[in-house]
């Protein structure tokens, strides 16, 4: 098995005109007055550690055929080495599973109890039947947005503690939106945040009401009927409320909502924007989609510094896969017959793999965080996976496919 590059930062040498072995010895004063001075050198500043990578996957048994199988481990690799397995209970579930500071969350259920564990010890169980939605583990301590299944409804615990449930309701995103640590949760200091929607039927017209939650109280209400056009994503940054919207697809307005202020997004006369969802990066906010209706291409759009400002990034008509970002370097995988990955551009520089017969598996395989890019790539017919870190591409061999990829 390939080892993933790693870098390590030496630390500066101190040179000093005395000999370090005296370092802290005391020194004739030079004016002559008989008292001995100390020289107390100053710390060195050391860099902070460069983040791990972190990705999951499932491995199954050889011989078994990765399209339909009916047993696997979940393997956990830090920075390409394998540091944990686990058996998989029951059908493997990618949803079933999540990396959070540097460890595996896993959950199980029955449809009558959830059971939580961590790096396969169980931390916590509850009643219920749910699939985790959102989830953030800080400092060992789990909170946990489940989604109920069949009557609908939800529920927001911490270690397992409800401390709020809906009858009804609608999480909005999930573990797939990979730019956020948390995946249906915003974070900040305050603690954590999400959103859920509760369908009203005015007459024959279906209409939504949003609820902004910050903890177990509610921070925000979107009333159903206020939103005219769609609702492209809500998120909370910084104590702040952000939305993007289509406010008429008669006049294709398209703006982004702070707390109650309307921004409208300027566009061309035949640019139809798609999938405007809101990301974090470098500790503002961005507005990350694609534009069609230019040229017959594609381009990708960012707005940066609190979504105020536009930056176009033209593709030159290739379809993309995934676009990423740190807020403030920019990489996408552009995209190769039957789905597969092509090449990767990284701040425009072209990054080729060895072929085109590698598929992304989800968008939980690609993130961008704290200056680092991860991207786990698979082709499990032929048993043959990448893990990309910047500009380091390393190959695994295994019979199974990665599930997901976290840098911490």
């Amino acid at each position: 098995m390939g080892k993933l590059f790693r870098f390590f930062l030496l630390p500066l040498a101190v040179v000093s005109c005395q000999n370090p072995l005296f370092e802290n010895t005391p020194r004739s004063d030079p004016n002559g007055s008989g008292r001995d001075s100390t020289v107390v050198l100053p710390p060195e500043e050391e860099d902070p550690p460069a983040p791990d990578l972190y990705a999951s996957a499932f491995i199954y048994p050889e011989g078994v055929d990765w399209k339909n199988p009916g047993q696997a481990d979940i393997v956990l690799f830090k920075n390409g080495e394998e540091v944990l397995r686990v058996a998989v209970e029951g059908r493997p579930e990618p949803d079933r599973h999540r990396i959070s500071e540097g460890r595996l969350w896993t959950d199980a259920c029955d449809g009558q109890e959830v059971v939580v564990s961590c790096d396969g010890k169980e931390r916590f169980r509850y009643e219920g039947d749910e699939l985790l939605r959102g989830f953030l583990a800080v400092n060992g301590i789990a909170y946990t947005l489940g989604q109920r299944q069949g009557k609908g409804g939800l529920s927001f615990r911490i270690n397992g503690q409800e401390r709020f449930s809906s009858p009804v309701g609608t999480i909005l995103d999930g573990p797939e939106d990979s730019e956020w640590e948390g995946g249906a949760f915003s974070r900040d200091t305050s603690g954590v945040y999400y959103t859920y929607g509760i369908p009203i039927w005015k007459g024959e017209q279906l209409q939504w009401e949003y609820h902004v939650m910050h903890e177990d109280e509610t921070l925000m209400l979107i009333p159903a009927g206020s939103i005219v056009g769609g609702l492209y994503d809500i998120r909370v940054h910084d104590g702040t409320v952000y939305r993007s919207e289509l406010r008429s697809s008669v006049r294709s307005s398209y703006c982004l909502i702070k707390d109650n202020n309307i921004q409208e997004i300027e566009m061309g006369p035949t640019e139809v924007p798609h999938h405007l969802k809101l990301v974090p990066g470098d500790g503002k906010l961005l507005l990350k989609g694609y534009s069609t209706g230019i040229s017959g291409g594609k381009t990708y759009c960012y707005w940066l510094r609190d979504v105020s400002r536009v930056v176009s990034m033209a593709t030159d008509n290739q379809p993309i896969l995934e676009l990423l970002t740190d807020g403030t370097h920019t990489a996408y995988l552009v995209e190769g017959p039957e789905h597969t990955v092509r090449t990767l551009y990284l701040d425009k520089e072209n990054i080729p793999f060895t072929s085109d017969r590698f598929q992304l598996p989800s968008r939980r395989c690609a993130q961008y965080r704290k200056g680092v890019l991860g991207i786990a790539l698979s082709n499990p017919s032929k048993g043959e996976h990448l893990l990309i870190r910047d500009r380091e591409v390393t190959t695994l061999h295994f019979n199974g496919c990665f599930t997901s990829l976290q840098i911490d």
